[in-house]
């Protein structure tokens, strides 16, 4: 596995502080009320000595910790991390040290699977973007990544050829590289942006990925209409489906805990309200979404 930070911490223009604070409104985004984000990690890295000398519990609302890491306020994250301090951990003093030490979001777990190049690919969507915009789950990035590695892998791996193979020898080769580069993230973000404008992947994790393995993600865009009424039918039909049902002398088990991807497990949770099923379902289950599937490559 790759170093898990490099997405928290990608270059030395910007940082990923969405985990913070660790007991946030799950709904707050960065670029909510920007300004006044900047101005509160101003305060915290004025008063840090103060803070430190009679630390406080934090609230849900912000963290004291929190602040800029350099003079020139490019990157945002945690003041007391050990790596600021000669190796002493000062987040107990917050009150929530364990959290935050055992903090990693599924954005950042995707992308330390991914190989250097698809890596590089993957914040090559980022120039440019400041801390706030980087951490932002409005960035393309952010949501590219919330969906499962392997959907990742298949919708970049036919950029990262032409994003790549140019060698530079001169300046305006570089620049010309530079340029298309640009070009292309634009272009890619504005083919994918169906991934989180018209689909979520809580819902179509799953057979979204079993699509577009099969057929490409072209034919998943071109047929989105189609895909979306397969997927409302599928629901319509787990539901429906007797073997799946539970009755008090059924032996349960939690959907995530099925012999099953996660991906479907979602489907089966976020989708059709199925939280647990039947102990031993799992060939009825997949039996049922292959034959709708194939019969939608028809």
């Amino acid at each position: 596995m790759l170093n898990l930070a490099s997405l928290c911490f990608p270059d030395h223009e910007k940082s990923c502080f969405y985990c913070c604070p660790p007991i946030r409104d799950p709904e707050a985004d960065p670029l909510d009320a920007i300004e006044e984000k900047q101005n509160l990690l101003r305060r915290n890295c004025k008063e840090l000595q103060e803070n430190l000398a009679n630390p406080h519990e934090i609230s849900g609302e912000e963290c004291w910790g929190l602040g800029f890491l350099d003079d020139q306020e490019r990157q945002a994250g945690c003041l007391l991390h050990p790596l600021r301090h000669q190796g002493r951990d000062l987040r107990h003093l917050t009150g929530y040290q364990f959290k935050c030490a055992n903090a990693l979001c599924r954005e950042a777990q995707v992308f330390a699977d991914l190989s250097e190049p698809e890596q590089s690919f993957c914040l090559s969507l980022c120039r440019g973007m400041d801390s706030f915009h980087y951490s932002s789950r409005r960035n393309p990035l952010m949501r590219l990544l919330a969906w499962d590695k392997e959907m990742v892998q298949i919708i970049i791996c036919e950029h990262l050829e032409d994003a790549f193979k140019i060698q530079p020898t001169s300046k305006t080769d570089e620049i010309a590289k530079s340029s298309k580069m640009i070009q292309d993230c634009s272009l890619f973000i504005a083919k994918h942006e169906l991934l989180w404008q018209k689909l979520d992947f809580h819902l179509d994790g799953y057979l979204a990925l079993q699509i577009t393995e099969r057929k490409g993600f072209n034919f998943l865009s071109n047929n989105l209409d189609d895909y979306i009424q397969l997927r409302d039918n599928l629901i319509s039909e787990l539901n429906n489906n007797p073997a799946l049902k539970i009755t008090s002398g059924t032996c349960r088990i939690p959907a995530h805990k099925l012999k099953i991807p996660l991906s479907l497990s979602r489907l089966l949770k976020f989708g059709a309200n199925l939280w647990e099923l039947p102990n031993g379902c799992e060939k009825e289950l997949q039996q049922q979404i292959e034959d709708k599937l194939t019969a939608f490559f028809v």
